[in-house]
């Protein structure tokens, strides 16, 4: 008996378990995957080596999914076993709940080993790993750091200008190159040709200029000017590849092993400088994977009190412990690095709080707590539920009219009650893409919060506008596996024959749920034209403005600009000062095509007027092609550019933060302007096609779970989800990478996936048994 227990309840949390770590990992995972295919499509790299990316980014994921998949699998076990009074009949049978706890907490036992091995061995490793992989991409020559026609900071301090990246991937034509690293000296390269050369072991990158030629000048004295020329020119800069961090050696302890964590932390100690980093590191990689068993001790207590119809709101008391926990593990971090707590306190002490509240409540299920607050909290919350239930059915009842009868009245019964089921389905993935995108953004932003100390207003709207743009994107998921639930749902409880027997088809039980897709997908269009670029733009006000004290972007005094005018005529703008309209520091370049240096501007002022640029201070340096340099000065004189200073002021926004007419707009101009706007083009056929996803989703997902075994239940629905979602998603990578690239129309690049995957769902739908 005892292991036919613990056979049946681990058979029971293996499901919701392996699940939830398929769902929470690809929901985090899914961002990349457009990243990643633009590797291997556009940028030619090797599959190989981005699946290796891929590979090891998924070691990391997993430490946060894992037990968090873990906690929501006990929750959902639990309930299940509550709700069909299968604890009750335990009970009865002399089983305790203390009984019925072993095998969840072997379960635990299993995941805190896991995560354990993955925080102590793997994550290092993978850390170190990642990066290695960045470069041995770069090294295969596939140049991922640089994009045409645009100033690259990838280099940083150093400014590449590439016109055009061959397609073999090898050579790089027409280039420029700002050397930004000695402020007081403007050092300018232009050559013909270039490369790239990576060096793995030092994680160094070597630019090579072929058939060029260095031009500088001095800040303080622009009179004072050299003009060299070149066949090759090599120079070493260090590489901030996409996909990694601005500064790759802020957390190098991540990277460490125990051991060399353990040396780090002595070697601090001794020399009297920091040493909290390491000592967090060290205590983080055995403290996170004990919070398996803490939310197995949370949970259980709560999954098994829940009766039938209290399964949302231990849902949801197990999304707020999660997230209670998250929140004040990350606000701890910090504690250590001021020297406010020890190390070992401040990550040990979530798991100690969190450990006792699970035994407080292990205790009040188990022993009673008849008297005490939790028994009475939980009452009054069954009261309160039951009442506010009672009171909605009764104004339900009393709201439907009474002059349907027959027939039409069964049908709209039957429409309410799916769209009830549905819309509780979709609520319940609102709710949980919402916890785990704040905690995935709250692990990420921790270190800048810390940091900076913004008051906690400006960290409540920071996650205000972010939830919103997650939960747009991660909206057709949530579709996609609502629609599975639901229908699974009503083929394993047979609720689809009895509507057929009654003659109604399935078809007919489809309209409610498609009727809402498409609702969903209208509600999305409206939203992405009309609410999302504001919120996308007041979003990076309170990240700028508020949290990191910066002005804004039109008041914004700029430096180290540069602006491209055409493919041949390039300026660098010292300084830029909008609310006056002058430029400090000009520099104005013209090259031929085969990117020789023709002249040179070195402006101390630029003022714009409606009648032209008055400027001050100025040298005008021509270059023959014997290399022999001629110049001109002037003190004042009134020029006629093609610049106009809204040129420089403008703020160039990304297409994510426009809508559909503002994006047609940006590359109606962009292209008059002789710019490249394939990629623009796949981004504003993307906004018309996105939204229509949801209706996607909902018309394959149907016959996908109609195809389901009854046996299998709602573990079946959900991995055929997830085979559905990546699916989709890699079809879109594709075509969109494609686009991109040229390759494809971007019309075609943008509506493949929706087309594919509307054509399947019509035709599964259409074959099925109604």
């Amino acid at each position: 008996m005892p292991r036919i227990l613990d056979r049946y309840v681990l058979r029971e949390l293996s499901a919701p378990l392996a699940i939830s770590v398929g769902v929470f990992t690809f929901f985090l995972v899914i961002d990349r995957i457009y990243q990643l295919t633009d590797l291997v499509i556009t940028k030619q790299v090797p599959l190989r080596l981005v699946l290796f990316l891929l590979a090891f980014l998924l070691p990391p994921l997993l430490t946060l999914t894992l037990p968090v998949a873990l906690l929501l699998a006990v929750l959902i076990s639990c309930g299940r076993l509550a709700g069909d009074f299968e604890v009750a009949a335990l009970k009865a049978s002399g089983v305790s709940p203390i009984r019925l706890l072993r095998p969840f907490l072997a379960a635990g036992l299993t995941v805190s080993l896991l995560v354990a091995w993955l925080t102590l061995f793997v994550n290092p490793w993978a850390a170190a790993a990642f990066q290695n992989n960045l470069f041995e991409i770069l090294q295969s020559r596939a140049v991922t750091g640089i994009q045409e026609r645009t100033f690259n900071t990838a280099f940083a301090p150093i400014v590449l200008y590439v016109q055009e990246v061959s397609p073999s991937q090898v050579a790089l034509r027409g280039v420029l190159a700002s050397d930004e690293r000695d402020l007081a000296l403007s050092r300018v390269i232009v050559a013909r040709e270039g490369r790239v050369l990576a060096d793995q072991r030092t994680r160094r990158v070597t630019l090579r200029f072929i058939d060029g030629s260095i031009n500088e000048t001095d800040a303080a004295d622009p009179r004072r000017f050299r003009h060299t020329t070149f066949a090759i020119y090599d120079m070493n800069v260090e590489l901030r590849p996409p996909g990694a961090s601005s500064k790759p050696d802020s957390k190098p302890e991540r990277e460490m092993s125990l051991g060399q964590l353990l040396a780090a932390a002595n070697l601090h100690a001794r020399e009297g400088t920091m040493a909290a980093p390491y000592r967090i590191e060290l205590h983080k990689r055995f403290a996170l994977p004990v919070a398996g068993l803490i939310f197995v001790l949370v949970a259980f207590p709560l999954g098994i009190h829940s009766q039938r119809g209290g399964r949302g709101a231990a849902l949801a008391s197990s999304f707020a412990i999660m997230m209670a926990y998250y929140t004040l593990s990350s606000s701890l971090d910090g504690l250590p690095l001021s020297g406010k707590l020890p190390a070992a306190v401040a990550i040990w002490l979530p798991n100690a709080l969190f450990g006792l509240l699970g035994l407080v409540l292990l205790r009040a299920e188990t022993i009673g707590m008849p008297k005490g607050w939790l028994e009475g909290a939980w009452s009054v919350a069954t009261r309160l539920r039951w009442s506010a239930l009672g009171r909605a059915r009764r104004v339900l009842v009393a709201r439907q009219p009474a002059q349907l009868r027959g027939p039409r009245a069964s049908t709209f019964v039957i429409d309410r009650y799916l769209l009830r089921e549905y819309l509780l389905l979709l609520g319940l993935g609102l709710l949980v893409g919402s916890v785990l995108t704040m905690i995935a953004d709250l692990l990420q932003s921790l270190d800048r919060f810390l940091r900076i100390k913004p008051p906690w207003a400006y960290i409540a709207q920071n996650f205000l506008y972010l939830l919103p743009r997650e939960l747009y994107k991660g909206l057709p998921l949530i579709v996609l596996v609502s629609t599975v639930f639901l229908f699974v749902s009503l083929t394993r409880a047979r609720e689809l024959d009895a509507l057929k027997a009654a003659g109604v088809s399935l078809y007919r039980t489809c309209v409610p749920v498609l009727a809402m897709a498409l609702c969903i997908s209208l509600a999305a269009l409206v939203f992405q034209e009309m609410a999302l670029p504001e919120i996308t733009v007041r979003a990076e006000e309170v990240d700028r403005v508020k949290i990191r004290g910066f002005p804004p972007r039109h008041l914004l005094r700029q430096g180290q600009i540069w602006y491209r005018s055409s493919d041949t005529r390039f300026l660098r703008i010292g300084l830029l000062d909008p609310p006056s309209k002058s430029l400090d520091g000009l520099v104005l370049l013209d090259v031929d095509g085969e990117f020789r240096l023709l002249d040179r501007l070195d402006v101390a002022r630029a003022q714009w007027t409606p009648e032209g640029w008055q400027m001050w201070g100025g040298i005008l340096r021509r270059i023959d092609p014997a290399g022999r340099v001629t110049s001109t000065t002037f003190q004042h004189e009134l020029v006629a550019m093609p610049e106009h200073v809204d040129d420089f002021i403008r703020i160039h926004r990304l297409p994510d933060t426009m809508s559909f007419l503002e994006l047609r707009a940006y590359v109606a101009k962009l292209r008059s302007g002789g710019h490249p706007v394939g990629a623009y083009l796949v981004q504003l056929h993307s906004k018309l096609s996105f939204p229509l996803v949801h209706v996607i989703m909902a018309l394959v997902a149907i016959p996908f779970a109609l195809s389901a075994p009854r046996s299998g239940g709602r573990a079946v629905g959900i991995g055929v989800a997830l085979v559905i979602a990546v699916g989709y998603w890699m079809v879109n990578a594709v075509a969109v990478a494609f686009g991109r690239a040229d390759l494809l129309p971007p019309v075609l690049a943008a509506w493949t996936a929706n087309i594919v995957f509307a054509g399947v769902g019509t035709v599964l739908l259409l074959k099925a048994r109604t």
